[in-house]
């Protein structure tokens, strides 16, 4: 009796181990590998796995961005960017996690929606309540198993 409880302790021990393991290399790789750009940058890229990351942009000529969360978060605040020429793009990824954009009134806001098995919520501004100049922002959702919401200031 008292082998098994050691067989079962040890067991548990290193599975506590693998998961503390991989929630470093997940956070080492979301923040030192994979991750582009910064606040100011025009385009960047946000990647969660098993972690969370945050970002509050304030882009003067936003022409693309990404965010990918994998088993984490990530919250990117585009409130103080300015979108550039063309339609800038914002691609967005959840795999088993949860991603949150929050945007500036005054934006039309198309969304793509290429999920499989995964909630998408918008809470947008009416393009039709906007004025037909308005800049105009394109995101595109790839969502499986996990969460993504895009709202907007109204």
């Amino acid at each position: 009796m008292p082998s098994r409880l050691v067989s079962r302790g040890t067991k548990v021990l290193a599975g506590a181990i693998v998961v503390v393991a991989a929630g470093a290399v997940g956070q080492f790789l979301s923040t030192r590998l994979l991750a582009r750009g910064d606040e100011e940058s025009d385009t960047f890229t946000r990647v969660a796995i098993l972690s969370g990351q945050e970002l509050d942009s304030r882009s003067t000529a936003l022409r693309s961005a990404s965010a990918l969360a994998v088993m984490g978060g990530v919250e990117i605040d585009l409130r103080g960017a300015t979108l550039g020429p063309g339609t800038p793009t914002l691609s967005l990824t959840a795999v088993m996690g949860g991603v949150e954009v929050r945007l500036p009134r005054g934006w039309k806001v198309h969304v793509e929606n290429r999920k499989a098995m995964g909630e998408v919520e918008t809470r947008l501004t009416e393009p039709s309540e906007l004025p037909e100049d308005a800049p105009t922002l394109l995101v595109i959702t790839n969502n499986w198993f996990g969460g993504i919401e895009i709202r907007q200031d109204r």
